[in-house]
């Protein structure tokens, strides 16, 4: 009996905890990307409004296109390198708008490191 509690006891935990640690908000997204800007150009209030709305919008349609993408119920086999290469251009066209955005607010100096400093580090693998 007393191994069964502990058996149970430890599902739990581990089931409780893989659950909790899963995805990160579009708000922690949003202040992780702004406090590299504050850090790298320190820019002015409205300036950082226009940012806060720039990120909170591509991080919510890419996460829009990741629930699309699990809740769609096609078969494994029947046509998945499309499905791919499908959200891939429709991801890399967030990227894309995003960017214009961002060229149309920050200076040339700014998007540079934008570019070069800031948008790296925000990679899941490019922590610095």
């Amino acid at each position: 009996m007393r191994s069964r509690f502990i058996l149970i006891l430890g599902l739990f935990l581990a089931l409780s905890t893989s659950l909790y640690a899963q995805k990160e908000s579009v708000g922690d997204k949003v202040n992780t990307a702004l406090t590299k800007f504050d850090a790298a150009i320190k820019p002015d209030k409205t300036k950082r409004s226009s940012l806060e709305t720039i990120f909170t919008d591509f991080y919510k349609a890419q996460e829009k296109l990741r629930d699309n993408i699990q809740g769609s119920s096609t078969p494994l086999a029947q046509g998945l390198q499309q499905d791919y290469q499908s959200v891939r251009k429709q991801n890399e066209g967030l990227f894309t708008e995003r960017d214009d955005q961002l060229k149309k607010l920050l200076s040339a100096d700014e998007y540079k490191k934008w570019k070069e400093e800031i948008e790296p580090s925000l990679r899941k693998g490019g922590k610095k």
